[in-house]
């Protein structure tokens, strides 16, 4: 009885694949689920618990980029390699072209933005909760314009985890 070879190409291409999407969307619920609440809950004042979670968006805003990139350049392979356009491949493939335009536009166009419009804080004064962007002094919540981008991001990041969600589901 002859033993199959297994097909490595197609096996380090789908392992890329799965593995560059596995940590995007989770990168986004560890974000989202612990890290962000548990920054906010913990660190006082507010805005260097925004400051640091700045920081780690930034740094996550890379590891996005270049799941994107894997994940675009792996279904380029598999379906000029060996994929049918199916029903199951074709929403497959859109949620991923999905999840790349919303991380370009949020890491090319809104996170600029976000940090253009923090505002700058002398070193050595205390910070107080009205320093913090969108906090009004009296405890109201005014739109400002910090406040609407942020209100783009998170959306943007609920749109890529959906997405993600459905990308795997149809993996």
């Amino acid at each position: 009885m002859e033993v199959p070879i297994p097909n490595f190409y197609f096996m380090g291409i789908q392992f890329i694949h799965l593995f560059a999407l596995s940590v995007w969307v989770g990168g986004i619920v560890i974000i989202g689920a612990i890290v962000a609440p548990t920054l906010f809950k913990k660190i006082e004042p507010r805005r260097q618990a925004g400051e640091l979670m700045g920081q780690i968006l930034s740094k996550f805003d890379k590891v996005a980029l270049f799941c994107s990139g894997a994940l675009i350049s792996t279904g380029m392979i598999k379906f000029f390699t060996w994929e049918n356009l199916t029903p199951w491949n074709a929403t497959r493939y859109l949620a991923i072209m999905t999840m790349s335009g919303v991380c370009f536009y949020s890491v090319f166009v809104i996170s600029p933005r976000l940090r253009a419009r923090l505002p700058q804080q002398p070193s050595g004064n205390k910070t107080d909760e009205s320093d913090f962007p969108g906090q009004g002094p009296e405890g109201g919540m005014p739109r400002t314009e910090f406040s609407k981008l942020h209100l783009i991001s998170v959306r943007l990041m609920m749109v890529n985890l959906v997405c993600g969600t459905i990308a795997l589901l149809m993996a």
